[in-house]
């Protein structure tokens, strides 16, 4: 069977819970974002899923932690930087985080002069300030 090498952020996971708890509202993506298999989540098909995984510096914390980009944030990151997630590294970034039912905590990482927002559909996307909503993504 032939390999590829692969590249993996280590580190610790970000506990988004806690950071929900301590009102975070900044940070900083300091490491390239590489797309890494979840060892939680499968396809339908049985083959595990990706993630797309950085560090990110929060206030108040000694080292970078990881976290998964969803595609929200990767959209805004894309339109406000470029598609090179080198191009995200070292802005700063607004944080969002909501609390849902069943321990879930969905991040959100918003550049300088975006807010996030929901769709038609109740799903968030992240605009440019003053977009409209109705412009398809």
């Amino acid at each position: 069977m032939d390999y590829d090498s692969k590249e993996f952020t280590s580190g610790k996971w970000a506990n988004k819970a806690e950071l929900f708890e301590k009102k975070v509202s900044t940070a900083t993506i300091v490491s390239e974002t590489n797309p890494e298999t979840s060892g939680k989540f499968t396809k339908e098909n049985g083959d595990p899923q990706t993630q797309d995984v950085c560090k990110v510096e929060f206030p108040g914390y000694d080292e970078p932690l990881k976290i998964s980009l969803n595609r929200a944030t990767i959209n805004a990151l894309v339109k406000a930087f470029g598609r090179s997630s080198k191009e995200w590294m070292n802005k700063p970034l607004g944080v969002e985080i909501d609390k849902l039912p069943g321990k879930k905590f969905p991040l959100y990482l918003i550049p300088e002069g975006y807010r996030r927002i929901e769709d038609e559909n109740g799903y968030s996307i992240i605009v440019l300030e003053g977009e409209a909503i109705s412009r398809s993504l």
